[in-house]
């Protein structure tokens, strides 16, 4: 296995005899696609590829692997021993090269609770990350502050609170226009304006964490929320007389909904219920990694707590609480796929097209097409990826 420490260009490149999945509706049974500067120049069938030959272009042959957008990973909190929360430049680094292997090309950094003032140090030192070595990061997931005690999981419960207008904007400020996404819990005082200043500035509510009845999150959902974390994880669940944040997703069919699919974090059977109401159209995979992915089994500390890696699993040790996970994103994919037996373009559509769209970067990436970034991966028939492309370059190859 090789992943490229440093981007090298190369200007048109053309890869064919792929299978292509070009989004959640579009396919191509034996094709490839054209890429030059950076950006997707086309997408051929097979029968054109004598024609569609350039000088100076590099050729790859897929040799019938499936080709696909660059997975997107909105929820990961590290890899390879490092810690987003952290701030620093090695760790996004570290998390840009360990994702590309999976066929990840963008990621949010995504960070759980610490002081208000620890935060603004961490967004302030994230807002300077720009070129990586592998997939790009997005901008900044903050999940919390502005949680429940109740489904605290494994945030620091002496940091939870009621929201601030005031620390949003410090945040914002801090974070130089790269806090994307915030995790809160509608049920808190103050909640429904809140969402709305925050929408306002940009970002992407999500819903988790909390102990909101499904009243709550039809409020978050008029407010501007537009999604929910890790559903089912840290959260009031569907009960016939209480109903709790779980109903309010079922009922709320505008909000798209993140998914440990690891068959640990949510019981397969309850995946596969799902995923037959839900749809490829209302989910989003995610790893929630912690800097355990990537790594040999062993102890580590995540969000201040001694946890255990073992496999691709993590816990508390203490609690025995699950604590992330050490999945990658073409392991969600492929446990999906057998847990619910979805077509690869509908695992497109939940771990390309739809982070994307709650990336609010749906304009340029997450699909294959004519003028989008040439953020694309190459697997085989187990999702095993080959070949990872970030914005026209190669960045990992095995």
């Amino acid at each position: 296995m090789e992943v490229s420490g440093r981007r090298r260009i190369a200007v048109k490149t053309l890869i064919h005899h792929a299978r292509v999945i070009a989004d959640g509706y579009r396919e191509i049974a034996c094709g490839g696609v054209l890429v030059e500067n950076g950006r997707i120049l086309a997408l051929f069938e097979e029968s054109e590829f004598s024609a569609r030959v350039q000088e100076d272009c590099e050729i790859i042959d897929a040799q019938g692997g499936m080709l696909t957008p660059g997975f997107i990973d909105i929820h990961i909190h590290g890899a390879a021993g490092e810690d987003l929360i952290s701030g620093k430049a090695e760790a996004a680094e570290a998390v840009s090269r360990n994702v590309a292997a999976d066929g990840c090309t963008a990621f949010m950094a995504s960070l759980t609770v610490v002081s208000h003032a620890q935060l603004l140090e961490i967004l302030s030192s994230l807002a300077q990350v720009k070129s990586l070595p592998g997939a790009t990061m997005l901008g900044i997931h903050s999940e919390g502050p502005y949680l429940s005690p109740d489904y605290k999981a494994l945030m620091d419960d002496r940091y939870l609170r009621d929201p601030s207008l005031k620390e949003l904007q410090e945040m914002l400020q801090a974070a130089a226009g790269r806090l994307k996404i915030m995790t809160v819990a509608p049920e808190r005082q103050g909640m429904e304006s809140f969402i709305q200043a925050a929408v306002q500035s940009g970002m992407t509510v999500m819903v988790g964490h909390t102990a909101a009845t499904s009243r709550d999150v039809h409020r978050a959902s008029l407010a501007g929320a537009t999604g929910f974390t890790h559903l089912y994880n840290a959260m009031s669940q569907h009960l016939h007389r209480d109903p709790g944040t779980v109903t309010g997703a079922f009922l709320e069919e505008g909000m798209k909904a993140e998914l440990i699919a690891d068959g640990f974090h949510v019981d397969p059977e309850i995946v596969r219920m799902t995923w037959k109401h839900m749809g490829a159209q209302r989910l989003v995979l995610i790893t929630d990694a912690m800097l355990g992915k990537g790594m040999p089994d062993g102890d580590f500390q995540f969000s201040g707590l001694h946890c255990r890696k073992q496999g691709q699993h993590v816990r508390v040790v203490e609690t025995g609480r699950r604590a992330g996970s050490a999945i990658g994103m073409n392991d969600a994919v492929r446990m999906m796929e057998q847990m619910c037996g979805c077509t690869p373009r509908e695992l497109v559509q939940m771990a390309c097209v739809n982070p994307a769209a709650l990336a609010q970067v749906s304009d340029h990436k997450g699909a294959l097409a004519a003028g989008m970034d040439a953020d694309l991966a190459l697997f085989d028939k187990n999702w095993q990826c080959q070949r990872t492309m970030v914005e026209g370059n190669w960045v990992f190859q095995r």
